[in-house]
């Protein structure tokens, strides 16, 4: 694992990866280009994930793991069965970021997230200073399967 994990969706927040990983911390929040956000699975219980779209900016954080946790993010994440792991880098003001993101594998259906899943994401995002209504444009935005 490269020496940040990258986070997305609900892993913004800053409690929800710490109620597993108390040692972890969030470095800063930023983005990374050609990615969009998207929500795959069935209605009212889909998750986010990224894909790649030319010319988008997906919001991120940027998350520092001590070495021993970097094998129990792997397991916590689904890693290999749900998700692939890929090296990506965040832009964060004028610095480059090199890290880790997992995204779905699968090519999943789309889907609606519960309102419990959707407040946790909007939480993250105020948290982290990104606009909420990225997620709203996301779930407008996403294809029709």
């Amino acid at each position: 694992m490269d020496k940040y994990f990258i986070a997305y969706g609900t892993n913004i927040k800053y409690g929800e990866l710490t109620k597993y990983f108390p040692e972890a911390k969030i470095l800063s929040y930023g983005y990374i280009k050609n990615y969009a956000l998207e929500f795959v699975g069935y209605d009212g219980h889909a998750i986010a994930t990224l894909v790649k779209k030319r010319g988008a900016k997906a919001p991120v954080a940027v998350w520092e793991f001590p070495p021993e946790l970097r094998f129990t993010i792997a397991n916590f994440e689904p890693f290999p069965y749900l998700y692939k792991r890929i090296k990506v880098t965040a832009i964060v003001g004028k610095t480059k970021m090199r890290g880790e993101i997992y995204i779905t594998k699968q090519k999943l259906r789309h889907g609606t997230p519960s309102d419990e899943y959707l407040a946790i994401l909007k939480a993250g995002y105020k948290e982290a200073g990104f606009d909420e209504n990225l997620i709203d444009q996301a779930l407008k935005e996403q294809p029709k399967d």
